[in-house]
């Protein structure tokens, strides 16, 4: 193209970042900044805050905030705002990502719920509850993102009382109905507890079929207190359906962990006969080390 304006870069980089190739998509708003062929509006800063944090790019990310301050027609408020909030808390810089939120001055429930479940995924399950209430206090109403940190947060806590307040809440007093996810934490959150009867009787009660992710930290939890008549349920329940290769490793895993050889290796027959084949785990995690995470983390 002979002449290329804020458009056109900004569609590549576009395509680049929901193809998947977000450290490309970053090297392209880098080459579009330096040539200064075209200025990135708020569509592009958008975009590229989004690649960064999709892949905990913290560094990346930083260079982006860089150039928003560079810039005095950008503002850290509404989507650039929330873009940026969402890449730190993604990137696990909950301190970045107070200082982000603070600056904003127009807070809508996506700032809230960005905070709340960045703190909930950081392991701050006090101050995320603290910070939900805050939310309630300022009137701002939650959405179902919102009650996904809130209920991670009591799953991880271990506060089941007030896990099943709050999913009560969310679906009979804000109308929300309730998601796969949500569904998640709270089977999660009981099986953390033990409570086994309690998981039970709320998958029985769900009006949707439970996917593999649920069944498999269910699994999990059934491993950890040594719950095989609840892993035998769970067994007899998956016969014949379609959950995912991880769900049925543990399964095959906990069966051999009890010396239930047979029963391990019919797991893993089932495995090889529809061709699933578990992939070895893999992260990506960006190490700063003037970036640790303060254990004091204080919610104003």
């Amino acid at each position: 193209m002979s002449v290329r304006d804020v458009v056109s870069w900004t569609t590549l980089l576009m395509g680049y970042a929901r193809g998947g190739y977000c450290e490309e998509a970053f090297a392209v708003f880098k080459r579009m900044v330096l040539s200064e062929e075209a200025e990135p509006n708020e569509a592009t800063v958008v975009t590229v805050l989004t690649a960064c944090a999709s892949i905990g790019a913290l560094s990346l990310g930083q260079w982006v905030h860089s150039y928003i301050d560079s810039r005095h027609d950008l503002v850290v408020d509404g989507n650039i705002g929330n873009a940026l909030l969402n890449m730190y808390v993604k990137c696990g810089d909950m301190q970045m990502g107070f200082k982000v939120f603070d600056v904003i001055g127009h807070k809508n429930v996506i700032s809230w719920g960005t905070v709340i479940c960045g703190l909930a995924m950081n392991g701050y399950e006090k101050q995320t509850l603290e910070l939900f209430s805050r939310m309630l206090v300022e009137g701002v109403e939650p959405d179902d993102v919102t009650f996904i940190g809130v209920l991670s947060a009591c799953s991880h806590a271990g506060l089941v009382n007030e896990g099943v307040m709050f999913f009560r809440a969310m679906r009979d007093f804000y109308g929300i109905v309730p998601q796969m996810r949500h569904y998640g934490c709270m089977v999660d959150m009981y099986g953390r507890a033990g409570l086994f009867e309690e998981a039970e009787a709320f998958l029985r009660s769900m009006p949707v079929e439970a996917e593999g992710p649920i069944w498999g930290s269910l699994l999990q939890a059934c491993k950890v207190y040594g719950n095989e008549r609840m892993s035998e349920w769970i067994r007899v329940h998956l016969k014949g359906k379609n959950v995912g290769v991880g769900t049925l490793a543990l399964l095959s895993n906990m069966y051999a962990y009890s010396e239930r050889w047979d029963d391990a290796n019919k797991v893993r027959k089932s495995m090889r006969g529809t061709g699933l084949k578990k992939l070895a785990g893999c992260s990506w995690v960006e190490l700063e080390s003037n970036n640790r995470l303060d254990s004091n983390l204080y919610v104003a």
